[in-house]
């Protein structure tokens, strides 16, 4: 958990930056913030939300895609 937050702290807006390395990350960084949140208890969920919130923000590359697939 304390590694997405800090990877979402460091790439910032270039996660949504296909230009960047850091967009190819985000992939990883989703996957892992979904599954946390899916197997998490409450503290866990409230956190994953936050970091689903700071990928929003950034525009980070396929949010939307993982998140649909979700529902």
């Amino acid at each position: 958990m304390t590694a997405c937050e800090r990877a979402v702290e460091i790439a910032g807006h270039e996660l949504g930056d296909i230009r960047t390395r850091h967009a190819a990350n985000s992939d990883d960084i989703i996957a892992v913030v979904l599954r946390l949140y899916r197997q998490g208890d409450k503290s866990i969920r409230v956190r994953c939300l936050d970091i689903i919130d700071r990928l929003s923000e950034a525009g980070a590359y396929g949010l939307e895609e993982a998140i649909a697939t979700e529902r």
